[in-house]
């Protein structure tokens, strides 16, 4: 039997609206776009540097049938190889939304919490071709469609 892992990076939806059936496990990407469209002030831990490989959907999916497709073995990182910090995020989101809602930082209540997430998606590329394609102000302009008149 041939397995493969694949390692997705800050996965987020893309079409428009939140992920709220997700609750507080939706990415901060839905959530900050529900709560700045509403006029909330986004929560972010910390002073909002730290950083996610944030990866659109469209792009896992195309990695899954990829690596499908070809029948790899082992584990292969599946990102975009670009860091964005949450406060970048929420610019891009007032942005797309005509909007300036400032973040609200707490301080993290996490006793373990990961700084930043970056993959290095070259094994997975050299095995099957896979590129990203949804750069992350595209990807939010969707996620923001919804929110749009």
């Amino acid at each position: 039997m041939t397995t493969a892992g694949l390692r997705y990076f800050s996965v987020y939806q893309g079409y428009g609206g939140s992920e709220g059936h997700k609750g507080e496990y939706a990415n901060v990407i839905a959530q900050f776009a529900e709560d700045i469209a509403n006029g909330d002030s986004p929560e972010v831990y910390g002073d909002g540097h730290q950083t996610r490989d944030f990866t659109h959907v469209d792009d896992i999916v195309r990695a899954t049938i990829l690596a499908a497709d070809h029948e790899i073995q082992g584990i292969y990182n599946v990102g975009t190889g670009e860091q964005h910090s949450f406060r970048r995020v929420v610019e891009l989101i007032n942005a797309e939304l005509g909007t300036d809602v400032q973040p609200t930082f707490v301080e993290n209540p996490l006793d373990v919490y990961v700084h930043d997430t970056l993959a290095d998606y070259s094994k997975f590329q050299e095995a099957t071709g896979w590129e990203p394609e949804i750069d992350l102000e595209t990807g939010i302009k969707r996620v923001c469609s919804e929110y749009v008149e």
